[in-house]
């Protein structure tokens, strides 16, 4: 028992979290349930518009008891019954609600649709930006390995009288600057895993080496963004047609079917015990004193700069969609320059590190070259991500999840 124990502790440890993984933790976290519960609340809205066509049955009952009465009037009296209400016509009031609680629906399912894209991008962006400051931590701390060794070296040359002070204190401080290096670093790390924790509401350990799939025939859709904000500014515009309805009459049918009891009715012969009252009434307003077009106009103001703001936000799309494409061809060619700069100055710091333990050159271009090879590791390593990263961005602006593309 105790071995297996400790055999479920080590693959705990060993435990490695994917990009997948934490793309379908996030779509789940708090801010999505709350985008989910709003566009429930908006379908509910929708649901009780078309409701408020059928006709709206109601139940009444009252009882009166009177101390002193006249020649005509019960001592006790009780009714009970039902009223049935129809709406004939309304100046298509019901009809704008139902087309605006409509429109609302379609607005908040698209803004959780493009919340959840919105999200896949940024956990996608946070992740691979994650492995970026862990791989600069391991080559910092290579860096500062090859530091210490040489300082070991320096040491013994110096106790010796082969090196001089000045090169002495110059590597401990570049072991220093690599320590610093090293501790800002992981800092950084530990901020963005907390981050990313955070919004995906997981436990995250070593990442999995995970990848964005190149697009290939990728057929662009509208962003979600955009059919909100035109659903959003239709919602609007049914709504200030609503004010329209105050001008015109509204026709409407009751019907009334009523049970009566009295006690101690000096006339109870001449009373009914049940009654039917059926009532067509037609209602207007006349005078409102420009109260109700001065109402719509004020929402068409609103609906017109949703238009504006609509048409700033389509262009930016269209802006962002030829960016997209760019970022990637501009990502491809700073791998290709990564990788030469990466290969020479591998051979340039092998060749420098054998001239300088053979004390050809001296420690400032040794430390040149080492930190050349440091930058060149980590250029490297964020260029190959970032054009993960550029591959996501490009499904989002095409309307789609990059979540579906995460391999």
């Amino acid at each position: 028992m105790r071995i297996l124990y400790f055999l479920m502790a080590a693959c705990a440890l060993n435990a490695q979290t994917s990009l997948v993984s934490l793309l379908d933790s996030a779509q789940k976290n708090g801010r999505m349930e709350s985008y989910t519960h709003q566009s429930s609340a908006a379908k509910l809205g929708y649901d009780a518009a078309k409701y408020s066509y059928f006709p709206r049955i109601d139940g009444f009952g009252n009882a009166s008891f009177v101390d002193h009465t006249g020649g005509f009037d019960a001592k006790q009296t009780y009714s009970a019954g039902f009223r049935g209400e129809f709406i004939v016509y309304d100046g298509s009031r019901r009809e704008n609600l139902l087309d605006q609680n409509k429109a609302l629906e379609n607005a908040a399912q698209h803004t959780l649709y493009g919340a959840k894209k919105e999200l896949s991008l940024d956990v996608i962006q946070r992740y691979f930006e994650l492995q970026n400051t862990r791989d600069e931590i391991k080559t910092y701390r290579t860096m500062s390995e090859q530091l210490e060794g040489q300082l070991e070296r320096l040491e013994m040359f110096k106790s010796a009288g082969l090196a001089s002070e000045d090169a002495l204190m110059r590597l401990r401080s570049e072991v220093s600057n690599a320590r610093y290096g090293i501790e800002d670093l992981e800092y950084r790390a530990e901020r963005q895993k907390r981050e990313l924790e955070t919004i995906t509401n997981q436990t995250i350990t070593e990442l999995e080496s995970s990848e964005v799939l190149p697009p290939q025939e990728v057929q662009m859709q509208e962003l979600d963004k955009l059919n909100a904000l035109k659903y959003t500014r239709d919602a609007k515009v049914h709504e200030a047609k609503q004010k329209d309805a105050s001008n015109l009459p509204t026709i409407k049918l009751e019907d009334h079917y009523s049970f009566y009891d009295y006690k101690n009715d000096p006339i109870a012969q001449m009373r009914v015990d049940t009654q039917n009252k059926f009532i067509a009434s037609l209602s207007m307003n006349l005078v409102d004193f420009s109260a109700a077009s001065t109402a719509k106009q004020a929402l068409m103001v609103q609906a017109q700069a949703q238009s504006s703001e609509l048409a700033y936000a389509v262009k930016e799309v269209e802006h962002n969609r030829l960016l997209a494409s760019r970022y990637i061809e501009r990502t491809r060619i700073l791998i290709d320059s990564s990788e030469k700069t990466y290969d020479a100055a591998t051979k340039t710091f092998d060749a420098v590190k054998k001239k300088y333990e053979a004390r050809i050159v001296d420690y400032v271009t040794y430390l040149d070259a080492l930190h050349t090879l440091t930058d060149a590791t980590n250029q490297l390593s964020r260029a190959k991500r970032t054009l993960y990263y550029a591959y996501a961005a490009y499904y989002f602006y095409a309307g789609l999840d990059p979540k579906e593309f995460v391999r």
